[in-house]
């Protein structure tokens, strides 16, 4: 049983309050599970790892908007992850665009690393990232807390301070769209079929 002292909402009263090792507790707590959220959003070590400290750095500059779901910290840093990527991916489409128009340098030694090789070569991968790709901040966001990090609806809606009747339909129109997209590349189309039990209820 985790004692009361070590609760995210007492570590982070403590962080907010100038402890720095209650910061860093709670950083310690997370850190890998923010890592995993990031990675799988922008398939790149380089990225996760930066989204990792943007993530804990929003954290401290909005400290006092911080909100404790059902006493823990992370459905609120998972909907920051979420923010934080999206904002990522838009900045390296716009710098992508700028370098598409600079003349090529000469080729050299492909330096990828085995972890991009690995997700490259995963079957439907890419599919599945353009599907995603493809529904809106909200919607997608929705879809990274409830169905990839498995979070209660009700956890999802107190992290993204939405009512849960709004979550329910956004979950609801992206699966639609999800699997519209992954029937029309020949995915299988139960991937994003699973039902938590508030919407069975």
């Amino acid at each position: 049983m985790t004692d009361v002292q070590d609760s995210d909402a007492a570590l982070w009263l403590a962080a907010s309050s100038g402890t720095e090792r209650a910061f860093v507790t709670i950083f310690d707590r997370y850190r890998s599970r923010i890592f995993s959220a990031a990675f799988r959003r922008t398939n790149k070590v380089s990225d996760a790892e930066e989204v990792v400290a943007i993530v804990f750095l929003e954290a401290w500059k909005l400290r006092k908007r911080v909100r404790i779901v059902d006493g823990s910290l992370l459905p609120w840093l998972l909907a920051v992850t979420a923010n934080v990527t999206s904002n990522l991916s838009r900045s390296q489409r716009r710098y992508e665009r700028m370098i598409a128009r600079l003349p090529l340098p000469p080729e050299q030694e492909d330096h990828t690393s085995l972890v991009d090789e690995r997700l490259d070569s995963l079957p439907y991968r890419k599919a599945i990232d353009e599907a995603l790709k493809a529904l809106s901040a909200g919607d997608r966001a929705v879809v990274e807390l409830c169905l990839i990090e498995e979070l209660p609806l009700a956890a999802a809606a107190a992290a993204l301070d939405l009512p849960i009747g709004t979550v329910k339909s956004r979950l609801h129109r992206a699966r639609k769209q999800l699997q519209t997209r992954l029937a029309v590349a020949e995915l299988p189309d139960n991937l994003f079929t699973m039902n938590t039990a508030e919407e069975v209820a």
